[in-house]
């Protein structure tokens, strides 16, 4: 694990490292607040599949990067079953095999932040 920031062939800073247990990952099929991920934290996957969607809740477990791989370690919480999702940094199109979302950014419902002004 490199546990620094990542600036894919774009120029684009796609990887940076909060703390051990936090990354932004500024890709566009991550939909959480601020693109952050943080292990432990509970998330909603959906997967294209040739035939519809797969949408299962998961957990992440750890993640790593190597080499312009960015590598998620999920769990998915009704069936415990684990596996890795990757994705290539340096990708710049918009096709997805998967998504990871948190719950307010699908509704829409942010939390107050005391630091917003009106």
């Amino acid at each position: 694990m490199d546990n620094k920031s990542y600036i894919n062939s774009s120029g684009k800073k796609v990887l940076e490292y909060i703390s051990d247990t936090t990354i932004v990952l500024d890709m566009h099929f991550i939909l959480t607040r601020g693109k952050t991920l943080s292990v432990n934290m509970p998330y909603l996957k959906l997967e294209k599949k040739i035939a519809g969607n797969d949408i299962v809740a998961v957990r992440l477990l750890d993640f790593e990067d190597m080499d312009g791989i960015i590598s998620l370690y999920v769990q998915e919480l009704k069936s415990k079953k684990t596996y890795y999702l990757s994705a290539n940094m340096d990708y710049d199109g918009e096709m997805w095999f998967w998504t990871l979302a948190d719950f307010e950014t699908l509704t829409g419902n942010v939390p107050y932040n005391d630091d917003q002004t009106s």
